[in-house]
């Protein structure tokens, strides 16, 4: 094969002129980046153009990484440090010949030493830089944890070899503590960088598994040894203010982090199970305390209406829907949106989930008795303009709430209902009564949370006939089937389609019908149907708009919403 270096052999295929390649030499020098990352980066050409022009320089095949299923027994072809340093993989084997994925295979010298190292004649192939660290990172893990978690085996047999003690005995006071205090900060570090709402640690028979939620679903990251559970978990506990003796009852915990620029809130809940203590970490990013009511997913008429409604001087207005749909994020973003040195806003919350510069906020611990509505009672005696609640739950704080809408105060709360118009006979179920309701409340907004089709691998599509008839598209108002869109799955979203997540609402205001309904108390399907009439827009209806305009997919629609009558 005939080597050329990268530079002369983009401009022989025409990719970029001698006078880029001399530009982007100049920059290498300054950066001390490689010459691919360059060009790339001043915009030259993409990773993709370079890797096909290469392939048709060198002769050798352009792979598609993404699309790729490897087999376990190749991956350990190749020792993992290999992998990781020179950025490749192995993705055939045929015979003696073993084809290796490359992101710069113009480097001789680790083919001869692949071929040394495995014994076998080496295939050249090339493949973006991008998509062979997004399969590493799946596949292989996050080097930092993986290194954190060989630190921890390679003292547990040490630990074995020098003691040759029984397992429990080894549990207890022979792992070095600084390889598991390492992981620990590594796994934390991790789920941040990858935007995980959540870490599980869950103590199974022969090991601890570790998975994050990441846009609502769960991912496997790691299985450690059953011999390093009790350390990992003690250690968590230390960090959480817990009590590390109790394993018999549940805990509650916080944990503040610093990563680099950014301080993190982490909310840890501990959980005897059978194999031991179950712990799930809520990772509270305060960067979600910058949220307008435009990334949370309102636009349009209903940003419009819903500004309106938490501008007002008095009344209440209530979020709902299921736990995890992001009713506390919309909140504090309605917060941040009316902010002011003009007006006095309290919370009171449990537990405080983001600590909001300029907003009085109250943590409620009713073990001691400080409930939400003794709390209430408290702050109506604090001069407060607005009130949010973390929730309303029984009948005593339903009615504090609406005794502060009646005296001038702005009650903003959560309930959990199914969609916005059951939010009335939720309320007259806490015993309040429904003129009352009909002359406080300003609106009830169900959400729901779907997922994003990831942005790098949109593609039109066009969903089966099944799939539209439960849309039910006709009775949303929509005479013909609009383009839908999915995401095909590539190394930017891990091949699953979708990268972070957006809200669907529908907000039911008050109109005189309404009002005269609440006080007649008038079932939900009476009230939803006059709300709708009113220029209601139902959750499905809200979600197939959002699909249409290629935010989301028809699965997610219908994965949280229902078949509404309408």
């Amino acid at each position: 094969m005939i080597r050329k270096r990268l530079g002369d052999a983009l401009v022989d295929s025409g990719l970029i002129t001698q006078e880029q390649i001399s530009q982007a030499l100049a920059k290498q020098k300054e950066t001390g980046k490689r010459l691919g990352k360059v060009l790339v980066d001043l915009h030259f050409c993409t990773e993709e153009q370079i890797c096909q022009a290469l392939a048709g320089q060198l002769g050798i095949s352009f792979v598609q990484i993404d699309d790729l299923v490897l087999e376990p027994q190749i991956l350990k072809l190749i020792p993992e440090t290999i992998v990781r340093s020179h950025l490749l993989l192995p993705v055939a084997l045929n015979g003696r010949t073993l084809t290796v994925a490359m992101s710069d295979p113009l480097d001789a010298f680790i083919v001869d030493e692949i071929r040394y190292q495995t014994n076998y004649e080496v295939e050249e192939a090339i493949a973006s830089e991008t998509s062979i660290v997004a399969f590493i990172r799946k596949y292989f893990g996050s080097e930092d944890v993986s290194q954190a978690l060989k630190t921890i085996q390679k003292e547990e047999i040490k630990a074995r070899a020098q003691f040759s003690a029984d397992p429990s005995a080894f549990d207890l006071m022979a792992t070095d503590e600084a390889a598991v205090v390492n992981f620990v900060s590594q796994l934390i570090k991790k789920a941040i960088n990858e935007k995980a709402s959540d870490i599980h640690l869950e103590p199974e028979e022969e090991d601890l598994r570790v998975r994050f939620r990441i846009d609502g679903v769960l991912a496997e990251i790691v299985k450690v040894p059953k011999t390093n559970q009790a350390e990992i978990l003690s250690r968590l506990k230390i960090m959480a203010e817990m009590d590390i003796s109790e394993k018999r009852l549940p805990q509650d915990g916080r944990i503040r982090a610093r990563l680099t620029d950014k301080n993190v809130d982490l909310r840890v809940s501990c959980l005897p199970m059978i194999w031991g203590e179950k712990i799930v970490i809520r990772i509270l990013d305060k960067s979600a305390l910058n949220l307008s009511l435009s990334d949370v997913g309102f636009e349009g008429d209903l940003l419009e209406r819903f500004s309106k409604a938490i501008r007002q001087p008095n009344g209440i207005l209530l979020m709902n829907g299921p736990t995890g749909s992001g009713k506390t994020s919309t909140l504090y973003a309605a917060l941040n949106s009316i902010i002011s040195p003009k007006i006095n806003i309290s919370t009171a919350e449990d537990p405080v989930e983001m600590q909001v510069k300029g907003v009085n906020q109250v943590h409620v611990k009713s073990d001691i008795g400080l409930t939400f509505a003794r709390t209430l009672r408290s702050l109506m005696r604090q001069d407060p303009n607005v009130i949010m609640l973390g929730e309303i739950r029984d009948r005593e704080t339903a009615q504090i709430a609406v005794e502060a809408a009646m005296t001038g105060h702005l009650v903003l709360s959560t309930l959990h209902t199914n969609d916005a118009p059951s939010t009335i006979g939720r309320l007259i179920d806490l015993e309040v009564e429904p003129y009352l309701i009909a002359s406080t409340l300003l609106a009830a907004v169900a959400q729901r949370l779907v997922r994003r089709i990831c942005p790098k691998c949109h593609s039109p599509y066009s969903p089966k006939p099944e799939e539209l008839q439960d849309l039910q598209l006709k009775n949303l108002g929509f005479t013909a089937p609009p383009q839908f869109f999915y995401g095909k799955g590539c190394a930017q979203c891990n091949k699953g389609g979708y990268r972070g997540r957006t809200a669907i609402h529908e907000m039911m205001t008050l109109s005189d019908e309404i009002r005269k309904l609440i006080v007649s108390k008038a079932s939900s399907s009476e009230i939803r149907k006059a709300s709708i009439r009113a220029g209601m827009v139902p959750l499905r209806k809200c979600g197939v708009i959002k699909a249409t305009k290629g935010m989301t997919t028809v699965e997610e629609v219908m994965r949280v919403t229902t078949n509404e009558e309408i």
